[in-house]
């Protein structure tokens, strides 16, 4: 498998690369209508093949989030989708906790996510549907830590 120099692996068609912070990311097209913000959550687009668009606040269709900062809409932009990314969270995260996605009652914009208490059983759908993972590293205040992703 090829790498870049940078602890970059790539597939041999670069649309797939092995990130050096463990994540598999994939390229798609960014159409949030701004340039990309790393570690914001994104779900397919609704009017663009191939493409993303920021998770709205209070809707469960997390694919991934955006590996890097600054790709124009309408530009290719690497999108992690399974392993270790940063996530950007608004209110900080505690490790161990569970990573899931922003609702209009906790506050945060659209593409960011929350670290919340693991429910106790029996566990509340909303929740389940709503994790993108689990927190694996402490953030005192907005800003990325590092999430083992998986969507549910």
């Amino acid at each position: 498998m090829p790498e870049d120099g940078n602890g970059n692996f790539f597939f041999a068609n670069q649309k797939v690369r092995i990130t050096p912070e463990g994540g598999i990311a994939i390229k798609l097209t960014n159409k949030s209508g701004a340039n990309s913000t790393k570690g914001y959550l994104v779900h397919p687009s609704s009017t663009v093949d191939n493409a993303v668009d920021l998770v709205p606040l209070d809707e469960p269709d997390i694919i991934g989030v955006f590996y890097e900062d600054g790709i124009a809409d309408g530009e290719e932009a690497w999108v992690v989708i399974s392993g270790i990314a940063d996530v950007y969270y608004f209110g900080g995260s505690v490790r161990e906790e569970l990573a899931r996605m922003g609702q209009t009652a906790d506050g945060g914009s659209a593409g960011e996510a929350i670290s919340d208490v693991l429910p106790s059983p029996p566990f509340a759908t909303d929740k389940h549907f709503q994790e993108i993972g689990h927190v694996i590293e402490n953030r005192v205040g907005n800003g990325l830590a590092k999430t083992v992703l998986h969507f549910n």
